[in-house]
Formats: structure tokens, C-alpha cells, sequence
């Protein structure tokens, strides 16, 4: 997930600090009391001190404790003074008016600690909270907003011991709702909207690399529900708190972005990177069933060098770069579904890439297409997010087996040529013989081919293959394929029978 999507969580975070009563339905106390609940449910502890003046109510020195016994670590989060105001029409508002700083400190066990500390400040923020002790609503806006890292501080971590580290940022025009229902299960919502966002982050490695990334984005929208089981969870065994109820959806539209990086050494860079993006949507979710994860980024524009020992220089265009994923998480008996699915199409090279390789314009610049959907099914043994039990498999331990896959669409597209197929497989798990150690496959897939011929005679041409190649080349295809459809097309039908032959349209080839 990039910087940006952070903006979403930062959203739930900057309401769910900000929450507050209604209506004399609520408290401060009340308020306080959810954040005890959300803290409580993921096995943390969250801790202040009250002070009470009249209609205002502080919590200061805050701190949020979250062990991970497994690992030997401990993470503190502590919190600014958090200052809430009754108000006179029955709501509760947070002050906002001075500097906020949040500091986040890991330590491990007789092996040190480091701290980062981050600073924002508000421009006319306002958040109010209204509802009942079980059902708090918000709603906040902010004119404006900045943030920078205060310092990062380590004690007995070689790594950081060398490094330097910078970071700030600004956001406009946030606006948003959010919500803490208590129940069954503690739901947390937020839908935010946020006209600009922007940081700039810098480090300087033990070798004395400096490197700079600047990240713009235009308007985004951030879309997030969560669900907590009251009963409490441990985080090295999400797996069980799974079935509990806990689910994830996270959902990040925004309408462009800017990422920009350089590496200088003594003065000199060294790498230098423009990516240039249109819309994109991001989208992650996660709950009993599945873990699912989507990117979805169109009109993508490519400027990358490097002043290395070999010099590089590369650009490129891309129409729309996408992927979606599915993993399914929890044990079963019976198989279930899984997704992979990318496509990059529509990539244009530059001219100066083009010409490192054919500079007689032999080839043709097509765009570039390389896609491939597939799905299947899988049997999973074993929890894969009881981290506990995982960490505990053998080196070649599997906690699954594949069962069936199903290339729904596959397509290389280039240079004039073009490569698609389709297909189906099953897999006898029973059989890890036939296929050196690999559950063995029966199914088939249907092949096409255009244009490898006059790509091939290209390829002479240019001096990158020889004519032998080519006789070699030539012939493979011929034994695997039959003449297709229309001029330099070629077709092939693969199948691999369940008593372990391999045919190509009909002819055994094993």
C-alpha cells in the first residue's frame, strides 16, 4: 500500500481521536471508553491520565502498548494531549488548535529501541462527535493541514545508527464522516475526501546516498469499514479472530499523482525517477474467506535513469496497468477459489529504447500488451494468518495443495507478433511422480500465434539471431503447431492426458 493510502487510515485515525458525544446521550468518558474497547480487542492497552476543568475534559500522556510476545517486541504509541470539549447543544468537540505531536517507539527485547516522532498542525479543523455511548458519530473538516518528522532516535539499532531521515508533508480540504458502533462485533467506518495531498521524504544511508522522493496527488477519496471481534484477538493469530469476524475493506480512488526520486552521492546522482499516474483505484480487503487486493492505474508515464557503471535510460507510456488478486486464508477441506490477474497494455517505448536495439526501424512499434487471468482452486491445510503455527512449518513444509487452475486469458502482444491462449487444468496430488516432485496435471490449452514468422525474418535481419536459429526455431514451432486461421498464424492444442502423455493436436510428444 503507497504513502497515499495511509491518507485513508490517517482519516480514521484523525475522526476516531476526534469522536465525541451527543445530545447528553455522551461523554468525554464515553468516547474515551470506545478507544479503550478498540484497544482491548486487538490485545493492546491504552492508558492517560484525566484532568477535568468544567466543561473540558484532557486526557494526557496517552499511550497505546501493543506486545508481540512471539517476537520479543513491543510497540508504543503515545499520543498528544487529547483536550474535549462539552458543548452547549449536547455535542462533544476536540481542540485542535495546537500542534499535535504522535511518537511511535519500538523496542525489542535486550536489542534496543528506536523512536519517530511526527508533528501536524491544522488549519480551522473542526471535528465533532454526536450519538450514544455505543453508536458515536463524527463529522470533520480541515482547511488545511502540515506534518513533519520530528526526529528518529534509535538505541543499539545498528542499522539506523547511520542514518538520517526527514519527512513533511501537507493536505487540503479534508472532509469526512466516521463512526464506532458497539455490538456483536466494534465496527469503525470512515468515508473522507481529501482536494490535495503532498510529502516530501528524504534519507542519507551508512554509505552516504541521499535520496529524495517528492509524491504529489490530486483529489482522493478514501473509503474504509472495519470489524473487530469483542472478545479480543491476538495479532500472531489473526486467524482465529478471522472467525470471530474480523474483516478489512479498504477503498482509495484518487484522480492523479506525481512520484519523483533522486539518489545523489557526494553531490552527484546517481538515479533519477518521474512516474506520472492518472486515476487509479486501490482496493484491499480481508475477512474469513479471503484475502483480496486490487490496483487499478491508467494513463502511466515512465522517466527513469541511472549513471551507473552502465548507464540507463528508459521511458515509457502505459494505457493501464492492473491487478487483482485473491488468496483464500482459512483451512478447509474442500478446495477453494483463487485469483491472479495483471495487465499491462498499451506501453509505448521510447525511441531512444527502441534504438539501442534496432535503430533501422525494422521492427514494428507496436504497443505493448502482457496480460493473463487465471483462476483455480486450492485445498489449504492450515490457517495462513495463524502467524504463530506458520513460523513453526518446516523449511519444506506446504500448507496447501493446488487442485485445479484455469487460464481464463493469456496474451502477449509486441513487436507485430502476438501470443494468446486459453486453458484448463486438474491436479492429482496423489501423483508426485510423474512430473519430478509436482502434483501432476491433466487438462489442455488451446494456443494461438501470429506473426512469428515475419518476426523471425526481422530478427535475421537485424543480426540478432542466426539463420540456423531461426531453422531451429522454425522447426520447434512446426512440431507444436498447426497452420491456423489466416496468413502467419499458427494454432496449437496442448493436452496432458491423466495417465501422464503429453499430445500436441493429437501427436504424443510424451
Amino acid at each position: 500500500m503507497r504513502f497515499k493510502n495511509s491518507t485513508a487510515l490517517l482519516s480514521v485515525g484523525f475522526a476516531t481521536l476526534t469522536a465525541s458525544p451527543a445530545l447528553a446521550d455522551i461523554t468525554a468518558d464515553d468516547i474515551w471508553n470506545s478507544y479503550q474497547a478498540i484497544a482491548q480487542t486487538i490485545g493492546a492497552d491504552l492508558t492517560a491520565t484525566t484532568n477535568r476543568d468544567g466543561n473540558k475534559v484532557e486526557f494526557s500522556g496517552a499511550k497505546l502498548n501493543i506486545p508481540f510476545p512471539v517476537a520479543d517486541i513491543t510497540i508504543d504509541v503515545l499520543y498528544p494531549n487529547l483536550s474535549f470539549t462539552d458543548n452547549t447543544d449536547g455535542t462533544v468537540s476536540l481542540d485542535l488548535n495546537t500542534p499535535q505531536t504522535y511518537s511511535l517507539v519500538v523496542s525489542k527485547v535486550n536489542e534496543g529501541n528506536f523512536r519517530f516522532d511526527i508533528e501536524f498542525s491544522y488549519d480551522d479543523a473542526e471535528l465533532i462527535a454526536s450519538g450514544t455511548p455505543d453508536d458515536i458519530k463524527f463529522s470533520y473538516s480541515v482547511n488545511g493541514f502540515s506534518f513533519q518528522a520530528q526526529y528518529l532516535e534509535s538505541d543499539g539499532v545498528d542499522e539506523l545508527e547511520d542514518t538520517d531521515f526527514s519527512l513533511s508533508g501537507t493536505g487540503k480540504a479534508v472532509k469526512g464522516t466516521s463512526r464506532i458502533s458497539q455490538g456483536d462485533l466494534i465496527t469503525l467506518t470512515d468515508l473522507s475526501e481529501i482536494a490535495a495531498f503532498s510529502y516530501v521524504m528524504e534519507t542519507k544511508d551508512a554509505l552516504g546516498v541521499v535520496t529524495k522522493t517528492t509524491d504529489t496527488y490530486g483529489k482522493t477519496t478514501n473509503d474504509l469499514a472495519v470489524n473487530l471481534p469483542t472478545g479480543g484477538m491476538s495479532i500472531m493469530n489473526l486467524a482465529a479472530a478471522l472467525q470471530q469476524g474480523l474483516s478489512v475493506a479498504i477503498t482509495s480512488v484518487t484522480e492523479d499523482g506525481t512520484t519523483q526520486t533522486t539518489a545523489r552521492l557526494d553531490g552527484e546522482e546517481i538515479q533519477f525517477s518521474n512516474v506520472v499516474e492518472g486515476a487509479s483505484t486501490i482496493g484491499f480487503s480481508a475477512n474469513a474467506d479471503a484475502i483480496e487486493m486490487l490496483v487499478e492505474i491508467s494513463d502511466l508515464n515512465l522517466d527513469m535513469s541511472a549513471n551507473d557503471d552502465i548507464p540507463v535510460d528508459l521511458k515509457a507510456e502505459i494505457n493501464r496497468a492492473d491487478t487483482n488478486i485473491r488468496i483464500p486464508v482459512s483451512a478447509s477441506e474442500t478446495p477453494q477459489d483463487f485469483t491472479f490477474g495483471f495487465n499491462i497494455s498499451g506501453m509505448k517505448l521510447d525511441e531512444k529504447i527502441w534504438a539501442l536495439f534496432d535503430p533501422a526501424e525494422i521492427l514494428p512499434r507496436d504497443p505493448v500488451t502482457v496480460s493473463a487471468n487465471l483462476t483455480g482452486q486450492t485445498t489449504l491445510f492450515q490457517d495462513l494468518l495463524n502467524i504463530t503455527e506458520m513460523m513453526e512449518l518446516p523449511e519444506d513444509g506446504i500448507p496447501l495443495e493446488l487442485n485445479a487452475l484455469s487460464i481464463r486469458d493469456f496474451l502477449i502482444s509486441a513487436a507485430g507478433a502476438r501470443l494468446s491462449g486459453t486453458g484448463d487444468f486438474a491436479f492429482n496430488n496423489d501423483d508426485l511422480i510423474s512430473f519430478d516432485g509436482l502434483p501432476a496435471p491433466s487438462g489442455s490449452a488451446d494456443v494461438q500465434i501470429s506473426g512469428a514468422n515475419d518476426l523471425i525474418d526481422k530478427l535475421i535481419e537485424m543480426g540478432l539471431i542466426s539463420d540456423s536459429d531461426a531453422m531451429g526455431a522454425r522447426m520447434m514451432m512446426a512440431m507444436f503447431t498447426v497452420p491456423g486461421d489466416g496468413d502467419d498464424t499458427l494454432k496449437s492444442k496442448l493436452e496432458i492426458t491423466e495417465d501422464g502423455q503429453i499430445l500436441a493436436n493429437g501427436q504424443r510428444i510424451k
